[in-house]
């Protein structure tokens, strides 16, 4: 039987298959190999890419390693170097190829994550870094150390606009930042993106707070002018509710940076009292803290409200003195002792020298035994204020010694400045040295407890304190804050005491002393009640007993009513004490209500001799 065979057109169609199989393969071929060279080119970039912005990662942690370093290497050059590899990485992403690749579905957001984060970094050391390097070229912390009397002002010209551009572009930068999308992205990319976040969000604090800073720093410094700021020296070992008595006073001039100490005076060079004050205040104010708090130059500071203080101040100063006062700028023997650490000792014209460790108990105690004329006392705290202020100005120290010094300062609330100038003003204000209490207590709920002196002594260099602030998270918040003042002289000591150190007041015996101390509470909170020793307090109606018209007040024996009132929003309380050598009194108020949050709590207190100890608890309500 012959073969079987195909028609002849099945023949042909099979022929005709060949070629476009061939054809089919050849195309899915080049389609793949295709796909692998652009893959592998847009691999390769990225490559490039990330090895430009690893090497700028190493370039910018020795670029802020060599910020205000003296010998560090030129940061200009270090910022062109940063550019060129950032500008690198931003090149790799800028491709249509890339572009293309975005849209794949795994690829994609992990490509398109990488190129925003190299986008963002370029244009924020283009447009942010680079000005503030070449600004900051050739500067280090010892730029602002003086030098025979004068600080080099000039880089602050440069470093003013450099820092609000980079403060732009880390704006700039955190918001592009926020809108990177790391859902869908690798892990091994979705960190240093997070690492990136938080950087800029660590920076903005910074930047924010030296562009406003800034601008003011060089007309301060005497940039547009002559400043005159008057130094108020306040003494600790007779406490006032702002820190001390503020007997000593000093001018001090600032002209295109340099720096001199002017006219000294002290309490004995104005009227006391003065018979017209030079400023007045009415209501509640005045019933809290008397007549006599702007009568006596050695009074001004029974309130803890700094700028009250400073206007005072200045008023009296230019009462008795006339000219300019632009400022005021308050700190006591504590801080100064801060200062020593920095500069080193100095010597006296006494002979003795001053140094961090023996100035607290020289000059709030030492001082009082060894000398008993009051006008050597003050030759000695000016003779004092003359070596130290010689030290720093002539560049005696190290400058981050200095930097290192200003916090404790700060946070202790010695080192307190007020400005006549709007501007330099509100920005004192939201800062540690503006104000001893908040405006408000958004930040945190926070307590005003102080000391006033009330026996013409010295003995507050024995007075100890402690705080303690209890919150209760009711449908109200209720607080209780507890102060102890322990009178750390024993009885054995008091005879070794100078009658100037001990109390000058009727009704007081030798080792005793009696204060004023203010309570404050939250902003829009209520007083319910203060209590001495566990005995409730019975308020009068004015601070000073002739004006009193409750009999039954609380100190009226001693024509002392305590007394309350409203200042700034808050509830205060004023209440006398008196403890005798090695005894306590404990002061217990009542508040209730208020804007604050119970949960974060804060208190202010009188910068005393010695750390006060301060305790804060939230208890739910029960």
């Amino acid at each position: 039987m012959p073969a079987l065979r195909r028609p002849a057109s099945h023949a042909r169609k099979g022929r005709r298959r060949r070629p476009l199989r061939t054809a089919g393969l050849v195309a899915l071929g080049v389609g793949v190999l295709a796909a692998v060279l652009l893959t592998l080119y847009v691999g390769n970039r990225a490559l490039v890419a990330k090895d430009a912005l690893e090497q700028a990662q190493g370039r910018l942690t020795a670029f802020r390693a060599a910020l205000g370093q003296p010998g560090a290497p030129s940061t200009a050059r270090l910022a062109a170097q940063l550019r060129a590899d950032t500008g690198k990485a931003a090149k790799q992403v800028d491709d249509p190829v890339w572009s293309a690749f975005e849209g794949l579905p795994w690829a994609g957001p992990n490509l398109v994550a990488f190129r925003e984060t190299t986008e963002l970094t370029d244009r924020l050391v283009r447009d942010g870094v680079s000005p503030v390097a070449e600004a900051a070229d050739g500067l280090g912390v010892d730029s602002l150390k003086p030098r025979g009397g004068r600080i080099d002002i000039a880089p602050l010209q440069r470093l003013t606009p450099a820092v609000a551009r980079l403060d732009d572009a880390l704006r700039t930068a955190d918001g592009s930042a926020a809108r990177i999308d790391t859902a869908q992205v690798l892990p091994q990319l979705a960190q240093p993106i997070g690492a990136l976040r938080s950087t800029i969000r660590e920076a903005l604090p910074v930047t924010t707070e030296l562009r406003k800073v800034l601008p003011v720093l060089y007309p301060a410094l005497g940039g547009e002018g002559q400043r005159h700021y008057l130094l108020i020296f306040q003494n600790n070992a007779e406490e006032r509710a702002s820190g001390g008595n503020p007997a000593s006073m000093a001018m001090l001039l600032v002209d295109h940076g340099r720096i001199s100490l002017g006219r000294q005076a002290d309490s004995g060079d104005f009227p006391h009292p003065y018979r017209v004050p030079p400023k007045t205040w009415e209501g509640d104010w005045a019933r809290i803290f008397g007549p006599h708090t702007s009568t006596y130059l050695t009074n001004i500071t029974f309130t803890p409200d700094f700028p009250e203080v400073a206007l005072m101040a200045r008023s009296m100063w230019r009462d008795v003195y006339g000219g300019k006062v632009d400022g005021v700028i308050s700190f006591d023997p504590v801080a100064l002792s801060y200062l020593l650490r920095a500069t080193g000792p100095v010597r006296l014209e006494t002979g003795e020298e001053l140094t961090a460790d023996n100035a607290v108990q020289y000059l709030l105690s030492g001082v009082y035994a060894r000398y008993t004329d009051p006008r050597m006392q003050d030759a000695v705290f000016a003779s004092a204020a003359q070596s130290i202020f010689t030290a720093v100005t002539s560049g005696q120290g190290d400058p981050k010694a200095y930097l290192d010094q200003l916090k404790p300062m700060l946070d202790e609330q010695r080192l307190k400045a007020w400005s006549v100038r709007g501007d330099e003003q509100d920005l004192l204000l939201t800062s540690q040295a503006g104000n001893m209490l908040p405006a408000d207590d958004a930040a945190a709920t926070t307590f005003g407890v102080y000391n006033n002196d009330d026996a013409t002594s010295k003995m507050s260099y024995y007075m100890d304190a402690t705080v303690a602030v209890t919150a209760r998270t009711c449908t109200v918040p209720m607080y209780s804050v507890t102060t102890r003042v322990t009178n750390t002289l024993q009885p054995s000591q008091v005879a070794g005491l100078t009658q100037y150190v001990l109390a000058n007041q009727s009704g007081l015996r030798p080792g005793d002393d009696r204060q004023r101390v203010l309570l404050y509470g939250p902003v829009g909170a209520r007083l319910d009640r203060v209590e001495i020793d566990g005995r409730r307090v019975v308020f009068g109606t004015n601070e000073n007993w002739r004006l009193n018209t409750v009999p039954g007040a609380t100190g009226m024996t001693e024509h002392r009513p305590a007394v309350r009132g409203r200042l700034g929003g808050r509830p205060v309380a004023s209440v006398n004490i008196t403890m005798g050598a090695g005894e306590h009194v404990d002061v217990r108020a009542v508040f209730s209500g208020g804007d604050g949050d119970p949960a974060r709590l804060a208190v202010s207190h009188t910068p005393k001799v010695r750390p006060v100890p301060v305790t804060t608890r939230t208890e739910a309500c029960g």
